[in-house]
């Protein structure tokens, strides 16, 4: 119940924000984020008369201030958006590989050397001038009020945090702007306040990106760096650019996915999808549904090792390797349901919102009655990221060189790729779906789950979202690549999960099944759908996020 009891608390603070009441209809629109205060931000640009591009950044700037061991300043984004006229643009901010850094066999998790380059400021910089409504300080003020006034901790922020204290201890930056007294974080409920971080946004509202990248911050960053051996200096901040997102869609069903390639993770997305369109999926009972959806996840996945910067975007989405790749899916018989028990193994707490202590990186989706849709995800990598912050600045830098990404080359300029995949989905031009995933590798896995749930068993938005999921099982070698086990996944057993029933039924069939009984482990899924002409948002049950009211739109 305390769990509950600090949601509720800031879920009161931002009620009034969470109505359709007094919104333009010409700029009415829904957001869903991972923060309830997000969620409020992005409402408040809507009733000031904000497009959906402004909701989207105004949100992402306080999910920077009330969730800093996911996402923030110092780290990596990438968006894709549909304009009102249905044109797709993709923006890669993601961090950018020192022009001095050389790969070692010795690279730490964390610290100033696994620090590159920051690309998330510069992203929502070039988003709000090609698509934005309302003046960029505007959209700063409330991430401002936030880090200046605080807010009530949430329980998944708190353990987060608690769980990376000694690691915030080693650096002075971390240790003044997130540890209470010499030792301890702050606990759920309590008020967390940034008055460093307040400055540096106050910064950014006047000055915009330049202030960042070749400004006073920019100063800040270069020398912190050069006295704490990172790599980052005032030269690849001022060269730091935004590259367009590398655009792909492919056919599904009677709809069309939209996403981005690499270094964004939606070639993941498309070749699973790919591959379960060659199935006729819509009267398949879910026991069988699960490993063949395990198997698509994890061929997808295990073409990372042959294709990791896939530079041929035709080739990426050619149905050929699905044709192929299909002969190894091993698709089980049905079960004879009178032979395997219904029992359930365990329904979830709903008020655990803690989760998995390794949960990281941020999603969120807005969307407006003009038909302006952003679906972007935001990260710093593993909690807390690299775990160091400028003391003058009062932000983490996302880890990119070592750590989970040194599974690619990482070379000197380049930006390592991540399962980070904002996805769209249309139905005769029309948007359908906008969603995107946290969750480090089972991103694609979860986003990939939900479109199956909603346009093949055609379930209900929610019910997509708190159906159980699956994940195929895969380790890192000795070389540093990742091996995937076709046939043995993981299965969740919360939610209310998977039963005994279909643990039986998967084992006697050949699968080796991991039963995974941890809120928030496979994926924290944000979603916007297009239904019957309301926006409706959804905000994955697993997590602490929220969505706005559904807004009716009236359309010519």
């Amino acid at each position: 119940m305390f769990y509950l009891s600090v949601l509720l608390l800031t879920l009161a603070a931002s009620s009034q924000a969470m109505t359709s009441d007094n919104i333009n209809l010409e700029s009415a629109g829904v957001a869903s984020t991972a923060h309830p205060l997000a969620t409020q931000a992005a409402d408040e640009i809507y009733r000031l008369g904000g497009n959906s591009v402004d909701a989207a950044i105004a949100a992402s700037l306080v999910l920077s201030v009330v969730e800093p061991t996911m996402s923030g300043l110092g780290g990596r984004a990438i968006a894709i958006v549909r304009s009102k006229g249905g044109d797709f643009y993709g923006y890669d901010g993601m961090t950018e590989i020192p022009k001095s850094f050389v790969k070692t066999n010795n690279m730490t998790d964390f610290g100033y050397s696994t620090v590159a380059t920051p690309g998330l400021i510069a992203m929502l910089g070039a988003m709000h001038q090609k698509h934005g409504k309302l003046p960029f300080e505007v959209l700063v003020r409330p991430a401002i009020k936030h880090a200046e006034s605080g807010f009530h901790v949430l329980p998944g922020e708190a353990a987060r945090q608690k769980s990376a204290v000694q690691e915030i201890k080693q650096n002075r930056g971390m240790t003044e702007s997130f540890l209470k007294g010499e030792s301890a974080t702050l606990k759920a409920a309590q008020i967390l306040k940034q008055p460093v971080l307040a400055k540096t946004l106050n910064r950014i509202a006047l000055g915009g990106t330049d202030a960042f990248y070749t400004g006073e911050i920019a100063r800040l960053i270069s020398e912190d760096m050069e006295s704490n051996g990172g790599h980052v200096t005032l030269q690849d901040l001022a060269d730091y650019r935004v590259l367009p997102g590398r655009y792909i869609s492919i056919p599904y069903r009677n709809h069309v996915v939209h996403t981005l390639a690499a270094p964004g993770g939606g070639g993941l997305v498309v070749k699973a999808l790919m591959l379960l369109g060659l199935y006729d999926l819509s009267s398949l009972e879910d026991r069988r549904w699960a490993p063949l959806v395990s198997q698509a996840l994890g061929l997808s996945i295990e073409s990372i090792a042959g294709n990791y910067y896939e530079k041929d975007l035709v080739e990426l989405v050619d149905k050929t390797w699905a044709i192929k790749q299909a002969k190894r899916i091993y698709l089980p018989a049905p079960a004879k349901v009178t032979d395997i028990s219904k029992a359930t193994v365990k329904q979830k707490d709903l008020t655990d919102w803690v989760g998995a202590i390794g949960a990281h990186t941020s999603h969120l989706v807005a969307a407006d009655c003009s038909g302006l849709t952003v679906s972007m995800t935001q990260t710093i990598g593993p909690i807390f990221g690299a775990k160091v912050a400028t003391p003058e600045l009062g932000f983490a830098y996302a880890a990119t060189m070592g750590g989970y990404l040194r599974t690619g080359p990482q070379n000197s300029g380049e930006r390592p790729r991540t399962a980070v995949a904002p996805v769209i989905v249309t139905k005769d031009d029309k948007v359908v779906l906008a969603l995107g995933a946290a969750g480090g590798i089972k991103i694609p896995s979860a986003i990939v789950q939900v479109i199956s749930r909603y346009i093949d068993q055609e379930k209900t938005l929610s019910d997509a979202l708190s159906a159980p999921r699956v994940h195929p099982s895969a380790t890192i070698d000795r070389n540093n690549k990742r091996v995937v086990r076709l046939r043995a996944f993981d299965a969740e057993m919360s939610s209310p999960g998977w039963t005994n029933g279909d643990l039986s039924y998967w084992r006697s069939a050949g699968f080796e099944v991991a039963e995974v009984d941890s809120a928030a482990s496979f994926g924290r899924v944000h979603v916007i759908a297009d239904d019957q002409d309301h926006l409706l948002g959804e905000a994955d049950p697993d997590w602490e996020g929220t969505a706005s009211i559904k807004q009716m739109c009236s359309y010519n």
